[in-house]
This record gives structure tokens, C-alpha cells and sequence, in this order.
């Protein structure tokens, strides 16, 4: 039996768990605020929370909540992580648990926790340090674990983790699930993106018994869209909501720091509307203007929540200009639509022989079949303006092909290896679809393959090129391993965000390094393209 603990944040402030804290805010009229963490390792990730949590306090301010962003190698078990690419973001070690649980602000545990090989082990430490809102159940659909794992075995270990967080559903624990990270961002409109939803609260409250804490907005740039979401989840639950957080807008993000503030003021002001209209307890999460370059640092931390505060006043003086009629409007047609789209999926699968009130049957086939194919089978009708609301990964797939489709030099005979080795898909997904329609013949290899494996995959096909996307902390140890282990002429082109965590509190950029090692470092698709025929 699974045991709740009491952090210090909790024990401050007289209450059980983060599910009792955020109900008390929310019947008072009050938001909750989230940071999102993870530096080298968990010391300097502390020290960092520190210094933003003492600059809030100088301001009369204070943080409900942090998510602490953990190296993607915590998402295999203990015993084989020292084996495993570490990346940005700390590693915890077993007497790691009590200190992040003694930090002075609640923490939230949404990457590589459930969804993922190590999820029962992580689940039950955090837990057990009183850790209680735990995700993230949509990496058990999208994410390749490291080094790769059986599928039925990993749906096995998701579907023990969340019975185990259901056990402690009446003390407060939460299963977080953030549906841009998984398939529902995928859908070509949001009441997909809803159905997907749905089908989700089916599975862990109907099936398993446990409590589903949405996420939503890192992949929601539209502010309609975002209003549209937060009130439709709400109508899944008739309004019995108890939300993780809002993720701020991250993909309209690029080097341009005033672009950025405007992007931040607009998503932070509709997030605060939203949660003044149908308060939820989801807490709002202002992201730092350097996100798309590399990690925050606590300065940028702080001088976002300082600035998202003060527009939670403004906001609150300028409610009564707002009209939520069509909005409204559409939030009840997606929540129909979501609702018939769950029925309907439901049912395709029973026909096909899945047994829909098995949790692990249907979990382990809703990973299988993914969404393009369930959107292409069941189809519920919908109002003209529902498919209108198309999905920023649906559009973003087709501009970036279409982008390489005018950019793309001929590329007839020539044979790419084409590997993402992190969480993020979108360019992959283009390049796949429009590298062929260039003459390549493509050969595209799933996150969990090791730089090993795509030097064997590229001996075998005796490829041209490699293709890398990676992400936060890793490229330069990457980028080692692929070059000593591919055959003498194969190009190599990396792109994505290019650093290295090299034991300091920030990731270093390593450009200059991976070119000295032969490495081509791109930052769009015409020169992606350049690079293949140089």
C-alpha cells in the first residue's frame, strides 16, 4: 500500500496535500502561480528556487508550486541509469526525495515519472516524500524511453503507477496528464485534442479509479484557443475540476526578446480571464523569455512571475470588458464533440477486439494506433467553426513541409538516417513527409535509439547523411559517440537547441565545438538543404 507524506510546503500551510491547498485558493478567488525548474543537478536546482522565491517575497509575492524538470534518464529504472544519457535537468538520488520535499514551495513532478519504464519506483518515492501531483500520463503514449522498452511491459508498469496513485485518491493525489505533450496535439482540431482528453479521463477515473489533473498550453499560441480549452475541460468534468497547470505559451517563443514579452503578456492575461471565468485550480505558469535559447536561469524566473503578476491585476480591473458568449459557445461544441469522439473510438476498438474495460488493453492500444488513424475512423459530425480551431502541431507540420517543399534542393539517390533523439517531433514529422518528396529516400528511427544504433542503422543503409534533432544538455556528448561509431563519410547535421551540460547551473551552447568535430549545425531548412548537397 502506497503512503502519502506531508511536505514542508503542505505542513506551512496546514493542509494534507497540493489537491487541498489548491481547492482552499480556488474557493477563495485566488490563483495559484507555477515555476518550472531543472538545472545541472538538484542543489543548484534549490539554490535557484531559493533566489526566486526570496525575490517574489521582496515584492509581497510568493510561488504556489514548481515542476521540477528531471534528466529524461530518470525515466528508466534506477539500477540501469548510470548507463543512461544523462541531459539537462538532475538525476535524483535516493536521499534527493526528502530534500525536494523540505523545498519551500510545492513540487510538481511531470516529466518521466508515470508514463515511463521507472514510473512505479518514482511514483512511490514521491508519494512517499508527500509529492502527490505526479505525471506525466501523455509521455506513456508519445515518449521512447531510452535505449527503447517492450511496450506491453511499459503499459504494465503506467497502468501499477496510477493504481497506486489511486489508492491515495482521497488523500489528494493527482495523475497529471499534459495533453500537448502527447497525441492530442496531433489531431487536426481541438475536439480531437478534447476527445483525446476524454478518452484519458476514461481510462484512469472510469477504469482505474484514480484522479486526472489536465495540463494544457505550451502548444496553444491562439488565445481564443487557449480559452476555448480551459473552459471545454471543465464542461468534461461538469465542473468538477482540479487542473495541474497552464502551461505557458511556448512555441510563438524565438530569439526576439520583446516579441517574446508580447507573446507572454498575452498568454498570461488570457490564462488569468480564463481561471477568473471558471476557476479550476490550474496553476499559471509564466515561462521565461530566454526558453526557446536555452534553460532560465532564477533571474528570468523572477522577472516574469514579477511582470504575470502584475497583469493578474489588470486583468481582474478590466473583467467586465470581456464577452465570453462566443467563446462559451465553443467550448460546449468541443466538449460535445470530445465526448462523441471518445464514444466512438471506444467502440471502433471494441470491434476491432480490444477490451475497453481492461485498462491495460486499452491504454496499450491507444499507444499503438495513434491518432492520425483514429481521427481518420471516427469521425462525429461537427460545426463548421469546431474544424476551424485547427491544432498549432497539425498547422506547424504542414508550414514547416511546406517550407522545405520551396526550400529543398533536389535530392534524387541521396539516403538520410533521420533521428530525433528527444521529446519533440514537429520537424521530424515534416522532414519525413517532405525529404522524399525531394528524391531522398528516408529512413526515420524512433527517440529511444542510441547514437550506436543510428551509426549501425547507417552502415546498413549505406546512408549519405545523419540528421539529428536534440535538445537541452546533451549535444556535444552525443555528437562524440555518433562520430566515433559512424563509417568515415557520412555527414552528420545536428540541429535544435545545441548545448552542453558541462557541471555548471546552465547548459553551455556548443556550436563551435561539434563543428570542430565535422558536425554541420543548421537553424532552418534551407540550410538543412545546403548542407545535403555540400
Amino acid at each position: 500500500m502506497p503512503v502519502l507524506g506531508r511536505t514542508a510546503f503542505c505542513a506551512a500551510h496546514d493542509v494534507a496535500s497540493e489537491a487541498e491547498y489548491k481547492r482552499r485558493r480556488r474557493d477563495a478567488g485566488q490563483l495559484t502561480w507555477h515555476a518550472h525548474l531543472g538545472l545541472s543537478d538538484w542543489p543548484a536546482t534549490a539554490r535557484a528556487l531559493d533566489d526566486v522565491v526570496a525575490g517574489l517575497a521582496e515584492h509581497d509575492q510568493t510561488l504556489d508550486r514548481f515542476g521540477l524538470c528531471l534528466s529524461r534518464s530518470m525515466g528508466v529504472p534506477a539500477a540501469e541509469r548510470a548507463s543512461a544519457a544523462k541531459e539537462t535537468g538532475p538525476r535524483l538520488e535516493a536521499e534527493d526525495w526528502a530534500q525536494v520535499a523540505a523545498a519551500p514551495v510545492q513540487p510538481h513532478l511531470g516529466d518521466f515519472m508515470i508514463g515511463t519504464p521507472a514510473g512505479l519506483e518514482n511514483t512511490t518515492h514521491a508519494l512517499a516524500a508527500g509529492i502527490s501531483t505526479i505525471g506525466n500520463l501523455g509521455q506513456h503514449f508519445a515518449f521512447e524511453p531510452p535505449g527503447g522498452y517492450d511496450d506491453r511491459a511499459l503499459t504494465a508498469v503506467t497502468v501499477r503507477a496510477i493504481r497506486a496513485m489511486a489508492a491515495l485518491r482521497g488523500q489528494g493525489a493527482l495523475v497529471h496528464a499534459y495533453l500537448d505533450d502527447g497525441p492530442a496535439m496531433q489531431f487536426a482540431h481541438y475536439g480531437g485534442y478534447l476527445g483525446w482528453a476524454a478518452l484519458e479521463l476514461y481510462v484512469v477515473e472510469e477504469l482505474l479509479g484514480a484522479r486526472l489533473a489536465h495540463c494544457y498550453g505550451g502548444l496553444v499560441p491562439e488565445p481564443s484557443h487557449r480559452a476555448i480549452v480551459g473552459l471545454a475541460l471543465d464542461l468534461l468534468r461538469d465542473g468538477d475540476s482540479l487542473g495541474s497547470m497552464i502551461y505557458g505559451n511556448t512555441v510563438e517563443y524565438g530569439r526576439d526578446r520583446q516579441r517574446n514579452l508580447a507573446v507572454l503578456t498575452t498568454s498570461v492575461m488570457i490564462d488569468v480571464a480564463t481561471q477568473l471565468r471558471r476557476p479550476t485550480g490550474h496553476a499559471i505558469n509564466p515561462v521565461p523569455l530566454s526558453e526557446a535559447e536555452r534553460i532560465p536561469d532564477a533571474g528570468e524566473i523572477l522577472e516574469v512571475h514579477l511582470l504575470a503578476r502584475a497583469v493578474e491585476q489588470e486583468v481582474r480591473r478590466g473583467g467586465p470588458l470581456l464577452d465570453w458568449a462566443w467563446v462559451e459557445r465553443r467550448a460546449v461544441e468541443a466538449a460535445a464533440y470530445a465526448r462523441a469522439f471518445r464514444d466512438g473510438v471506444l467502440a471502433t476498438l471494441a470491434d476491432d477486439g480490444v477490451n475497453i474495460d481492461d485498462a491495460a488493453a486499452l491504454l496499450l492500444a491507444l499507444r499503438r494506433v495513434g491518432p492520425v488513424e483514429l481521427e481518420r475512423r471516427v469521425q462525429p459530425p461537427a460545426p463548421r467553426e469546431l474544424l476551424a480551431l485547427e491544432t498549432w502541431k497539425h498547422g506547424v507540420v504542414a508550414t514547416v513541409a511546406e517550407r522545405a517543399r520551396t526550400s529543398l534542393p533536389r535530392l534524387d539517390g541521396v539516403r538520410v538516417v533521420l533521428a530525433a533523439l528527444e521529446v519533440h517531433d514537429v520537424v521530424r514529422d515534416a522532414l519525413a513527409r517532405e525529404l522524399p518528396q525531394a528524391g531522398a529516400q528516408v529512413i526515420v528511427l524512433p527517440a529511444s535509439v542510441s547514437p550506436a544504433e543510428v551509426a549501425r542503422v547507417a552502415a546498413d543503409e549505406d546512408a549519405d547523411a545523419v540528421i539529428v534533432a536534440t535538445y537541452n544538455g546533451g549535444a556535444l556528448t552525443l555528437a562524440r559517440e555518433l562520430m566515433g561509431a559512424l563509417h568515415e563519410g557520412v555527414k552528420v547535421i545536428f540541429g535544435g537547441v545545441l548545448n552542453e551540460d558541462d557541471g555548471g547551473p546552465l547548459p553551455v551552447d556548443v556550436r563551435p565545438q561539434l563543428t570542430e568535430l565535422g558536425v554541420r549545425c543548421v537553424d532552418d531548412i534551407a540550410e538543412l538543404g545546403a548542407a545535403l548537397v555540400a
